[in-house]
Formats: C-alpha cells, sequence, structure tokens
C-alpha cells in the first residue's frame, strides 16, 4: 500500500499555523534575551525611567552631580544632558560613545557652567544582572583621562564609585 499526502485547504492552514507560531517563536526569541541582558545605573531616553537599565540614554555617574554621560544633542542645562550612542551590548560588555558633560564648578559648583567632551564608554564585569564596572576615557584640559568606576548597591541603594588608579 502507498501512503499519500493528503492535500486541500485543512493541511494549507495546518502548514501557516506553524509557519506563524515557528516565525513568532523566532522574533521574540531575542526580546526574551534582552530581558537578560546586564544593566547599568542610568535614565531613559525621555528622562521619565531612572534605574537598572539597558543601553540608558544618560548616566548621573558622579556623587556630586558634578558629571554626567549623554551626548552632543543635549544642552547640558536642566537635566538635557543628549543620549548615549551604544554599538554593542552583550552578556560580558558594553561598548558606547556620546558626551560626558563636566561642570567647570567656576566660580563654585553651584554657580559653574557645563560643557560636553567627547568619550568612549566600556560596561563590564557583570554580576548578576549589572554591569559592576564602567570605564569612561575623554580628554579634558588637553589631558587624557581615564575614570574608572564600580556599581555597588550599599544600603539598598545603587551608586557609582571611584576606583583608584
Amino acid at each position: 500500500m502507498q501512503a499519500h499526502l493528503r492535500t486541500g485547504w485543512p493541511t494549507v492552514c495546518g502548514l501557516a499555523v506553524l509557519a506563524v507560531v515557528l516565525a513568532a517563536g523566532l522574533l521574540a526569541a531575542p526580546a526574551r534575551s534582552a530581558h537578560s541582558l546586564p544593566k547599568l545605573l542610568g535614565s531613559s531616553a525621555d528622562g521619565k525611567t531612572r534605574g537598572l537599565l539597558v543601553r540608558p540614554a544618560e548616566i548621573l555617574y558622579t556623587g556630586d552631580g558634578s558629571g554626567v554621560l549623554g551626548g552632543f544633542d543635549g544642552t547640558g542645562n536642566n537635566g538635557s544632558d543628549g543620549h548615549l550612542k551604544w554599538s554593542k551590548w552583550t552578556q560580558t560588555q558594553a561598548l558606547g560613545s556620546g558626551a560626558v558633560w563636566l561642570n567647570n564648578c567656576t566660580p563654585s559648583c553651584a554657580a559653574g557652567r557645563f560643557a560636553p567632551h567627547a568619550v568612549t564608554v566600556r560596561a563590564f564585569r557583570p554580576n548578576g544582572s549589572v554591569f559592576t564596572r564602567l570605564t569612561l576615557t575623554y580628554v579634558y584640559a588637553g589631558n587624557n583621562v581615564v575614570d574608572r568606576r564600580t556599581l555597588e548597591k550599599t544600603n539598598g541603594f545603587w551608586d557609582y564609585g571611584v576606583i583608584s588608579p
């Protein structure tokens, strides 16, 4: 006896449903894995969300507010620090670029002005769901600066600390 493949509307519909289910599973896979990527403490592009985020637009990395990571599309005034551009974000590291907005603190930090400087950003050393190291590289007043930070949770709050050279 020979087996015959039956074709017709039910078979075509079954194949179409199978194709849609498989495609949906393939398309949803990256979204699921994005939730498991390590995060950094920062702000969303719209500035409404602050906390641990994948690819934050802005990062306030100094305890006194004198240094903010963002982009050249900002003004540095009233929290408009632009947007970091992330070229890579994986389970092991994140690479980005943008502007580090630094307060010149002249005549005082309260009356100082913010100015942007080109910066490269590297986040690495994930611990669970958080990158615990942040390295900023930029030029300030003619000097090459490598600023190394750690991200730690202390007394229930996340914050960036300075790693001594």
